[in-house]
């Protein structure tokens, strides 16, 4: 697994926890085609992972940073960012230190990228599994669809109709670099707002033909109720973002639940609601209902 920089696809690995890391790599290493190019950012973890590293892979298959703060006990998004911003391949995915990819994952890559260059495609969804400590399915999540609507899509995962997550999404870099991952706490929703602008708003390609696991344990973010208070506050982080950023890409009747349910939380938990929320709405409300939204902020922040 030489690295090159005509390789099309670039693994990147945020590294911090080491519990599930070994089986991380050995997916990884066990790839039937080997045309990739990996990148591990070491987060100042109190773990070496080069022990588990080197016992797959050699020196030269990979590229290995091992930084000195640790960017994602900010914000895990800060992480995938500082790596990110080291590669130079045409395409990407960000893997969970405790995800798997099934052995053809990067095969099937290569495999859609035809159509994807044909339809100006931009993203890539694949079937993923929720797997617990013991790789033990708990849950298949497959869409039985080969296109997906970005935006009808961010509109399910938000109403609990489907499930997602980052590591089984493969993007084009150059959108990367044009929007970069939004900034909540605890990086809760910044997946679902980089699955709609890294698509542009447009079109995501979903491949059956192979799958990622994800893990869901009390290490990960998703799988610790202990964060559940906080993932609630990062939810609502989230919806002001959509709203303020993204609400022109959604119907009427969504960006109407989202203030609600927004300025719904605002009151319940006493926080500061941004009237940012109506005055980008503003022409898909209308002056009447937005009137109404601004008076609850008023009484909210008066409070």
């Amino acid at each position: 697994m030489s690295q090159s920089l005509r390789k099309k696809l670039a693994i990147v690995i945020p590294y911090y926890k080491i519990d599930f890391f070994e089986e991380t790599i050995k997916s990884v290493a066990a790839q039937s085609n080997s045309d990739f190019a990996l990148y591990i950012g070491n987060d100042k973890s109190q773990n070496d992972p080069l022990p588990i590293i080197s016992k797959y892979l050699q020196e030269e298959d990979y590229h290995y940073f091992n930084y000195t703060d640790n960017l994602g006990g900010e914000n895990p998004a800060l992480q995938w960012e500082r790596i990110l911003n080291e590669i130079n391949e045409e395409w990407f995915q960000v893997l969970g230190d405790d995800d798997i990819i099934a052995d053809n994952f990067v095969q099937e890559f290569y495999n859609s990228l035809p159509y994807l260059e044909e339809k100006q495609i931009n993203s890539i969804k694949f079937v993923h599994e929720w797997i617990d400590e013991n790789n033990e399915t708990l849950e298949v999540c497959d869409y039985h669809t080969d296109i997906l609507d970005s935006i009808d899509f961010v509109v399910r995962k938000y109403r609990g109709e489907i499930k997602s997550s980052l590591s089984e999404n493969i993007f084009k870099t150059k959108m990367y670099r044009q929007y970069g991952f939004e900034k909540i706490p605890l990086a809760w929703g910044s997946d679902e707002i980089a699955i709609l602008t890294f698509a542009d708003y447009k079109k995501i390609f979903y491949n059956r033909n192979t799958k990622v696991g994800v893990r869901i344990s009390a290490q990960s973010i998703s799988g610790n109720e202990e964060l559940d208070g906080k993932k609630e506050y990062a939810k609502n982080i989230f919806r002001e973002k959509l709203l303020i950023r993204h609400s022109a890409h959604f119907p009427k009747v969504f960006v109407k639940h989202l203030i609600r349910e927004y300025l719904a939380y605002c009151k319940e938990f006493k926080t500061k609601a941004n009237n940012q929320v109506v005055f980008s709405t503003f022409t898909k409300m209308g002056i009447f209902r937005s009137m109404k939204f601004l008076f609850t902020i008023f009484s909210i922040n008066k409070a």
